[in-house]
């Protein structure tokens, strides 16, 4: 649910001396974004890690980069329905993905050979994101296991894209990782679906704490604080 604005009363409340306002925080039910946001790190990773095992040849890379553009719209889609569901860490793993893929699509429709080391350092600028991401989604499976997985993909496919590719060793270590948290991803995204879907847990997601306590609490629960968080609180 997501908080959709302030609308202060003309006067001030009733047996209010301060003359302090009230103000109505209206909630609104929304889908999740999660399920198809990590479906399409399934198909982005499984896409390129074919790649860098040798299923796909040089010559693919256009159509690669062509194929990528769509995936980071709808990461781009995810991540917006996160933001509206008051899921920051969520948004900041869908959004930032979406900016690698449509940054990974670009390098491959313009230079997809020079412009290999560049995709490289991009990759090794995401290890710091990651990082942050894994300290702190601590309380769901899906938040925390694709994240450590994405890491050391990312940081080989780097250290294999600084070499121009062309690494035997390295380009089969980066597609054993990528096919690795494309299958993790596909789990994440299905394990969250039938969870919202049939509104019970089928597939282990591993809540702990408070992400736990949003899905099996009370709505007195998931008020909680609601005050300050952003959209409500005067200040992001």
């Amino acid at each position: 649910m997501a908080p959709t604005g302030n609308q202060p009363s003309a006067r001030p409340a009733p047996g209010s001396p301060d003359g302090s306002v009230p103000a109505v925080v209206t909630l609104r039910p929304i889908a999740s974004g999660l399920p198809f946001g990590f479906f399409g790190v399934t198909i982005a990773t499984a896409l390129l890690g074919a790649q860098a095992y040798g299923f796909l040849s040089p010559s693919a890379s256009r159509v690669i980069g062509l194929l990528l553009l769509p995936t980071s719209v709808l990461q781009l889609v995810a991540g917006i329905a996160c933001i509206s569901g008051r899921d920051v860490i969520s948004a900041s793993l869908m959004l930032t993905l979406s900016g690698i893929w449509l940054g990974t699509a670009l390098v491959y429709l313009s230079h997809p050979v020079y412009g290999l080391p560049a995709l490289g350092i991009w990759y090794l600028a995401l290890a710091p994101v990651l990082m942050a991401l894994i300290s702190s989604a601590t309380g769901k499976l899906a938040l925390t296991i694709v994240p450590s997985v994405g890491l050391p993909t990312f940081v080989v496919t780097a250290v294999w894209l600084l070499g121009n590719a062309s690494s035997a060793g390295l380009g089969k270590a980066t597609a054993v990782l990528s096919f690795l948290l494309a299958a993790v991803s596909y789990y994440a995204g299905l394990s969250l679906l039938f969870e919202d879907s049939r509104g019970r847990t089928i597939l282990p997601t591993l809540r702990r704490g408070r992400m736990r306590q949003a899905f099996t609490g009370t709505f007195s629960d998931q008020l909680t604080n609601v005050e300050h968080e952003a959209g409500v609180r005067r200040y992001v």
